[in-house]
């Protein structure tokens, strides 16, 4: 099967304004996650698909000067305001170059970068090689694979007669993605790959952030912003129902679920 291309171009003007946003809205979730696993000063770990570093630089204060981060991204350009001493930053296809140094880091994290790959678990499998013997594997995707989903998301519409546009975008959204081949049920898979995988002590847990209407960073706005020629185009939604939603989503009084995010993680056995 053919790797799928990346759904968003680096070059794209408010890109790092999308990837700040993403970062905005699940970075704590994701802290919180690794936290508990113990990280620690004199830890090496590896994000893959650092998009706009906001993760990688958090991982380089808590594991201080002992300690060591690699940072990888198929355009890490928006990587460099991270340089520092412990922070390693390189450009790497997870996909089609040669697989990161196996067996070497106590962390390995990648968020929302399985859902673009033709075989996830090739991906997973390769993450997983990298983690040394006692080390943790977190990662995390979105849900939005299942025809359910729309609807279930347009359920936390606030108010709830804006929810039959927010259902239509999801809907629209969730089949653009799919026919691009790219992933959007690859969250709900995590639990049971991690775990098909060999790791051991494997969790999981879905997080589900409410977004207010009216910020001026808004993930699921730039987003759909940026998909709107190829949401028009294949006559899912039309260019007024875009309209409507962006015009909600600056809308104070608007509230709703962007996305479903799974975090799973799991150790590999010593």
């Amino acid at each position: 099967m053919p790797q799928p291309a990346y759904l968003y171009d680096p070059a794209w003007q408010p890109e790092l304004e999308r990837l700040r946003a993403l970062e905005e809205l699940f970075d704590p979730a994701s802290r919180h996650f690794i936290d508990r696993l113990g990280l620690a000063p004199g830890w090496r770990c590896l994000e893959v698909g650092g998009g706009a570093g906001g993760l990688v630089g958090w991982l380089a204060d808590r594991v201080g000067a002992s300690g060591h981060v690699l940072a990888t991204d198929l355009d890490p350009r928006f990587l460099a305001a991270q340089a520092r001493d412990n922070v390693e930053v390189r450009r790497h296809d997870l996909v089609r170059d040669p697989p990161i140094e196996s067996d070497r880091f106590d962390l390995v994290h990648a968020r929302a970068v399985l859902e673009h790959l033709a075989d996830p678990r090739a991906g997973l499998a390769r993450l997983a090689s990298a983690v040394r013997p006692g080390g943790w594997l977190v990662v995390e995707d979105i849900d939005f694979g299942g025809a359910h989903i729309p609807a279930a998301m347009a359920h936390f519409v606030s108010p709830a007669s804006r929810g039959a546009v927010y259902r239509k975008i999801i809907a629209a959204m969730r089949e653009l993605v799919a026919h691009q081949g790219l992933r959007p049920a690859v969250g709900a898979s995590l639990p049971t790959a991690l775990h098909e995988a060999g790791l051991c002590d494997v969790g999981a847990e879905l997080h589900a952030p409410f977004v207010a209407g009216g910020a001026a960073r808004d993930c699921m706005r730039l987003t759909v912003e940026y998909l709107r020629p190829r949401l028009v185009g294949s006559g899912l939604v039309d260019d007024a129902d875009i309209a409507a939603f962006v015009h909600l989503t600056r809308d104070t009084a608007f509230r709703y679920v962007p996305v479903l995010m799974v975090t799973a993680w799991g150790r590999r056995s010593a």
